[in-house]
């Protein structure tokens, strides 16, 4: 029996600890994404782009950070995770950081009408994008979370979270001792 009461104990810690983000970069840079400029000025400000035209590279957002939300509106992990990211929205508001930290979101393998269903749903605050086909970023699992530094040669990874996120005050920690922000 108390075997039995340990192996279940194991088998718990083990799904609990599964089950939260474990940061492991699989890659150094981000390869250039390419992305529709959103239909809400409103977000188009947000990002720093204002000349009218159809698309824009992740690299022209116009902050020194870039928190990369990549979602599925099915997924119960990324439908819990909403309220961690709106948190941080609204500490990077309260920061004053706004002017160098971004948030955005990708539906990976989502169309267009199901990424803003699911930001309305949810009332999110940064711009989401659809990427019906999964081509834009390569990921083995969902969600994944990068902390992306805009650099001239490109978006640097500084940090790659898989799966539920820290709170918003230990990821803005992480945030500024990795940038010095």
């Amino acid at each position: 029996m108390r075997k039995l009461i340990w192996c279940v104990l194991i088998l718990g810690g083990c799904l609990l600890i599964s089950a939260c983000a474990t940061s492991k970069k699989t890659r150094e840079m981000v390869r250039p994404i390419s992305m529709a400029i959103p239909d809400d000025y409103r977000m188009a400000a947000y990002l720093g782009l204002f000349a009218p035209r159809e698309s824009f590279m992740l690299t022209e957002i116009k902050a020194r950070i870039v928190v990369a939300e990549i979602f599925q509106v099915r997924c119960s992990h990324c439908q819990r995770q909403v309220d961690d990211l709106v948190d941080l929205y609204n500490l990077i508001l309260k920061e004053n950081l706004s002017h160098q930290v971004k948030i955005v979101g990708l539906g990976y393998g989502d169309d267009l009408f199901e990424v803003e269903e699911f930001g309305r749903h949810f009332a999110i605050p940064f711009p989401l994008f659809a990427d019906p086909q999964g081509r834009k970023v390569k990921v083995d699992e969902i969600p994944v979370t990068f902390i992306l530094e805009l650099t001239p040669e490109g978006a640097q990874v500084l940090y790659e979270f898989h799966g539920l996120l820290p709170d918003a005050e230990d990821l803005l920690k992480l945030i500024r001792q990795a940038t010095g922000l």
